[in-house]
């Protein structure tokens, strides 16, 4: 039976084909087009805290495989002196056998506050980290450095830029008057008496807002008051390398904990502060232990 001049549509993907063979293409309409806008924007917003979050993870995860370097070359280190272990102290002129030393300059001379204050790379940081008594156990720099530690680029609270995120406290033959006002009874110096290292931190993680750590960390012993504060860049946890070797991420409990550390304050008062609690429990040669 001969077709008659009515039109056949037959849908073929996104084209019409009408009788006569002629292709006519379809648009979306603007209220389609505005509902996969939506679903792509939906997809978005869950998909960006979820990539985030990984990334943070992956972050968190090296920060604690560098504790466990630096605990490790800290035994070694002892190991290999006698039963000594390194100074927490960061600067050579003071304590020769600081675990890193201060920023240097290329000609090896020692960088001033003002010149760390005005840098504007990591160089010098790196030079210091090289020169430290620790470095020949550890000899990776980018080990000294947590990914999550913005002041390399900086990014940090004052803007400075600086590089090695861990400290050791003082109580690891730190400096001797420090160790005094902070309400210590003495530093100690061979490995042999420190009394059981699992429970006694050697390293954690510090973002010093001067454009370096300095010295060692410090914390009163004698009162409940902070003075150096910590960082809180893994969702509010730190990485922590303790005397045996070995490294964990600890939880922070208290929020002004997590406040101070956030807006790198020093000095503070920390009345009933089990966080305060934990860390003078961790240290050698206090009443607590």
């Amino acid at each position: 039976m001969r077709q008659t001049m009515e039109r056949i549509t037959t849908r073929v993907g996104h084209r019409s084909v009408v009788g006569g063979g002629r292709p006519i293409a379809c648009a979306f309409t603007l209220i389609e087009l505005l509902v996969v806008v939506a679903i792509i924007a939906l997809l978005v917003g869950l998909l960006l805290p979820a990539l985030a979050h990984a990334r943070e993870a992956g972050r968190a995860t090296v920060c604690l495989a560098n504790q466990k370097s630096l605990a490790t070359a800290f035994v070694m280190y002892a190991d290999d002196n006698d039963d000594g272990i390194v100074s927490s102290w960061t600067d050579r002129r003071d304590h020769d056998h600081s675990w890193a030393d201060w920023p240097m300059l290329p000609d090896g001379g020692y960088m001033s506050t003002y010149a760390l204050q005005q840098a504007k790379d990591t160089e010098g940081h790196k030079r210091g980290i090289r020169n430290g008594k620790l470095y020949p156990y550890l000899e990776n720099v980018e080990a000294y450095h947590c990914p999550s530690d913005l002041r390399a680029r900086g990014r940090g609270v004052a803007g400075a830029i600086a590089f090695r995120t861990y400290s050791m406290p003082n109580w690891v033959s730190g400096d001797e008057k420090w160790e005094s006002y902070i309400g210590g009874h003495t530093v100690t110096r061979r490995m042999s008496a420190v009394q059981f290292p699992t429970s006694k931190f050697v390293f954690i993680e510090e973002s010093d807002p001067r454009g370096v750590n300095m010295d060692s960390w410090v914390m009163h012993l004698d009162q409940e008051k902070w003075i150096d504060p910590l960082t809180v860049w893994h969702k509010d946890t730190s990485t922590i390398g303790y005397a045996d070797g070995h490294a964990e991420v600890h939880v922070w409990q208290d929020r002004r904990t997590i406040i101070m550390s956030r807006n790198q304050k020093f000095d503070v008062p920390c009345p009933g502060n089990a966080d305060w609690a934990y860390l003078a429990g961790a240290w050698m040669n206090t009443k607590r232990n």
